[in-house]
């Protein structure tokens, strides 16, 4: 049978449309997003319990996209960003699960525990009432409010509350964990604490919580077996657990076994080198011991068995930075951030290093930027209020550090941060508060105290923080700063033997404390035991050899006693361990005046501002180096450009004033510079003469004789002075008074282009 060509189509496209219409019936049924949200909610879930969560993340994602309003995916969401210890993002799908589903009874109690742990007491409580509105046998409601009840310390309503919880659900390992901890904090119910800890292990083997409590409470007992037992089936339980794997290396740290607390954590390194936490621990360890050397050799080997592990890579950069190897740590964040540059702790270690080169502005931005957008990882935030302390940024690094109290009210770095521009702005009531606040939070930590009792000091309440000072040292025999501050109270009182015992110890406890050894030197310098000073200083260089800032004391110390070549030496040392490092850059440039070479000290400066462009007070003293040579135009462009960058910087002001007055410049300008420079060094005879001396070409002889005057009190043997002041009364007519002044001046400096000055001007008097 012939068949037409032109029916051939028509057959065809009848196919096509019966496929296209099985098609779109196919499609329909795949496309039904109730269907397909919930497609992707397993999905989600699967892949979490797999303990992929970025896979899990992406199709609760997913899910959402299809129903924004998805209670059950943003409530496997927020589990999820917990998991990954993203708290801000996690706290907020379980808002936004709990305001979608208000009687999603877990959600709440979550979101009630993740409150708590932010000290939002009243708004936990809220969640655990709602929970028990709904269900007034929910147990995990009522141990919520026993622990809300525990941390306002209201201890009877906490004891009720957990029993409540027990009397629902008794055999929940935890719920006996926390009503064993209640019993253990009085003293008349110490002795049934221990049995619902035993309960609790008993009930719950892989309950790591019960197990460490319980050690904790078996070597407080003093039965040591017992602890290390329960800390060691803590481990068990649950190995990739990390606060059991520390807890069982602390129980060893506290009876001195420093060898097996070192293989607890090299071996959780080791075991888990994907977990930051675990690397961390090892590194810290290694640093808290002043062991970072051998540290550095252990990760060298740790890296070289996991090379693909960025955890261990960034605690051994951590290490070489503390062993001050920036070299090495700057290749490993350069390395990473090739491969890794997403991770905040990348951005972390990279804007630490370059901080540490005196690339404030670039470590600032990175941080900055790197904490926008992780804004609950503490470690940026607290680095970044470190970066914008040293820029100069006080508001930013104040709003850091509180974000970072807010988001961790016991991290000692987030209070040590408010502490320290508090006492670097001599701001006593907010140190108190923040030291009140601290022993509030925190009372097993010396910091408050410390803080404290530094406030209580500066009111000359010296008894009262005395009490405070010896507290930290009760809680915490090993803190160095504690012997510091109590050392510095004992100077105040005189007592000097026993402030430098204090100050020994405060070494002792920490080798690299700069300022004790500062404070121990001038303490021998004040007693004119200069030589002990210098040998002490020594002695403690051979125990941190790699502390550039007691290379800087010492060469300080040998300078004042005339050995010049010895201050030159040490201050290329303190300079090759701390480039950045200002004092010991003056140290050496005294030095090599001294010997006679100014022209190597200004190479030195114009070096230093070529490495330091935005420091302000480097090209102050290449200025004045210059000035003393005699050169002029450098000195005035070198405080020009200190001026650009720092505007009331006094020195520079000061000087640029006198040099303009000097060579016929701008008198209106430079009498502005001059009362810049006065404001900023109010008591300085210096400043004074500046001032007067812009004063005297503007034709006010009577406030350049007021300035004059009070500075020749205070520097009665500074010639120009006298200079300045003979020529002013001349212009008052008191030629009496300038008679005086210049012959003084003239006897001062004999020789001098001051004495030929005041001669020419003794000639002129009538």
């Amino acid at each position: 049978m012939k068949i037409s060509r032109a029916s051939a189509p028509v057959r065809l496209s009848a196919a096509l449309l019966a496929a296209s219409i099985a098609l779109g019936f196919t499609t329909g049924c795949s496309r039904d997003p109730n269907k397909q949200k919930h497609k992707y909610l397993e999905s989600g879930k699967r892949y979490a319990n797999d303990g992929k969560l970025k896979e899990a993340t992406i199709q609760f994602s997913n899910a959402l996209k299809v129903d924004r309003n998805f209670a059950d995916a943003h409530y496997e969401l927020a589990k999820v960003y917990l998991k990954e210890g993203s708290t801000m993002t996690g706290y907020a799908e379980l808002m936004r699960t709990v305001d979608l589903a208000p009687n999603n009874q877990q959600a709440r109690i979550e979101l009630g525990n993740l409150l708590l742990a932010g000290n939002a007491l009243d708004k936990s409580a809220e969640q655990a009432n709602a929970v028990l509105a709904i269900n007034s046998n929910n147990a995990d409601a009522y141990a919520l409010l026993a622990a809300i009840a525990a941390r306002k310390g209201d201890h009877a309503t906490a004891l009720t509350q957990i029993q409540k919880a027990l009397s629902i659900d008794p055999n929940r390992a935890p719920f006996h964990t926390t009503l064993g901890i209640l019993l253990a904090s009085d003293p008349a119910t110490a002795g049934q604490a221990e049995d619902q800890l035993r309960k609790a292990v008993s009930l719950e083997d892989k309950n790591v919580a019960s197990h460490i409590v319980l050690g904790n409470m078996l070597q407080k007992k003093g039965d040591i077996n017992g602890a290390l037992e329960q800390m060691n089936a803590a481990v068990a339980a649950d190995p990739h657990n990390i606060i059991a794997r520390s807890s069982l290396a602390d129980l060893y740290l506290r009876q001195n076994d420093t060898a097996k607390a070192e293989a607890v954590l090299h071996k959780a390194a080791d075991e888990l080198p994907d977990d930051s936490n675990a690397a961390d621990m090892l590194a810290s360890y290694y640093i808290r011991l002043n062991q970072a050397d051998r540290g550095a050799q252990v990760y060298a080997d740790l890296v070289s068995n996991h090379p693909k592990s960025v955890p261990l890579k960034l605690s051994y950069a951590r290490l070489l930075i503390a062993k001050k190897d920036m070299a090495k740590a700057r290749s490993i964040g350069q390395e990473l951030a090739k491969t890794d540059s997403e991770l905040p702790q990348v951005a972390l270690l990279n804007g630490m290093l370059m901080l540490n080169e005196g690339k404030i502005s670039d470590a600032f931005d990175t941080l900055q930027k790197a904490a926008k957008a992780n804004p609950d990882n503490i470690q940026l935030k607290i680095w970044l209020g470190r970066a914008a302390t040293v820029k100069g940024d006080i508001p930013t690094a104040q709003q850091a550090f509180r974000d970072a109290v807010r988001m961790n009210p016991r991290n000692a770095d987030a209070q040590q941060g408010l502490a320290q521009i508090s006492i670097s702005r001599g701001d006593n009531t907010t140190l108190a508060q923040l030291g009140d606040a601290t022993v509030a939070s925190n009372p097993q930590s010396a910091n408050g105290y410390i803080w404290r009792g530094m406030a209580e000091g500066s009111q000359k309440l010296y008894d009262k923080a005395e009490v405070d000072f010896k507290e930290a040292i009760k809680i915490d025999p090993n803190n160095a700063d504690a012997y510091l501050q109590m050392a510095k109270l004992r100077l105040i009182q005189k007592n000097f033997p026993e402030a430098r015992n204090m100050l020994e110890q405060s070494l002792s406890h920490n080798p690299n404390s700069s300022p004790a050894l500062r404070l121990l030197a001038a303490a021998y310098v004040a007693d004119k035991q200069v030589a002990k000073a210098v040998s002490r200083v020594q002695e403690q260089i051979a125990k941190s050899p790699q502390n550039g800032d007691m290379y800087s004391l010492l060469a300080q110390l040998q300078g004042s006693t005339g050995d010049t070549a010895g201050a030159l030496v040490t201050s290329e040392k303190a300079i090759q361990l701390n480039p950045n490092d200002p004092v010991a850059a003056v140290v050496y440039t005294r030095a090599v005046i001294t010997n006679g070479d100014p022209g190597k000290a200004i190479a030195k400066w114009q070096q230093w501002t070529t490495d330091h462009p935005n420091d302000a007070q480097g090209f102050t003293v290449l200025g004045t180096l210059q000035e003393a040579q005699g050169n002029r135009d450098q000195a005035i462009a070198a405080y020009k450009k200190a001026l650009q960058i720092q505007p009331d910087q006094a020195v520079a002001s000061n000087n640029l004033s006198y040099l303009m007055i000097e060579t016929g410049q701008n008198i209106d300008v430079a009498l502005s510079l001059a009362q810049v420079a006065r404001r900023g060094m109010p008591d300085s005879p210096s400043t004074a003469d500046t001032l007067a001396w812009a004063y005297y070409h503007k034709g006010n002889y009577t406030s350049a004789r007021s300035l004059l005057e009070d500075a020749v009190k205070a520097s009665p043997n500074d010639a120009a002075l006298h200079y300045h002041l003979g020529l002013t009364y001349s212009k008052l007519s008191d030629s009496s008074d300038a008679a005086l002044h210049l012959k003084k001046a003239v006897s001062l400096a004999p020789n001098s282009q001051t004495a030929k000055d005041a001669e020419k001007a003794l000639g002129q008097l009538s």
